[in-house]
């Protein structure tokens, strides 16, 4: 409980911190000329859209990318976005608790009256042979 309340306020303080985009623009209205060149923009749009999203509460994932510093979750590979480092896939596997068997999702358990339990095992990075 403690983790997912101090998850959720860094989440809210990273939010605070985030650049706005002025109000014309996001009514469409074209940037004035002192605007960065298109050229410029595109690679820092591009680079945004590829960092990894942050998944706030498992619900059906059973792949995820997590942070081994901080615990952070993410939906794809990259690295943390507190800068912790580079994160690790994560296999998420979800169990009743009460006859161990396989759950379609996290929450309450269709079988009986608890939640499912989540199960995280970090997937092993492909070893590469020594060439000797």
């Amino acid at each position: 409980m403690k983790t997912l309340i101090l998850m959720l306020a860094v989440l809210a303080l990273a939010g605070c911190g985030a650049a706005q985009k002025p109000a014309d623009t996001a009514a469409g209205t074209p940037a004035p000329a002192t605007s960065a060149p298109p050229a410029a923009t595109a690679g820092t749009d591009a680079a945004a859209a590829a960092a990894p999203n942050v998944i706030a509460e498992l619900s059906d994932q059973t792949l995820i990318y997590e942070c081994p510093k901080c615990g952070m979750m993410f939906d794809a590979a990259g690295n943390c976005s507190m800068g912790c480092g580079p994160l690790v896939a994560t296999q998420v596997a979800y169990t009743c608790p009460k006859d161990n068997q396989a759950v379609a999702k996290a929450g309450a358990c269709p079988r009986c009256p608890m939640n499912a339990r989540v199960n995280k095992t970090a997937v092993a990075a492909a070893v590469v042979p020594d060439k000797h």
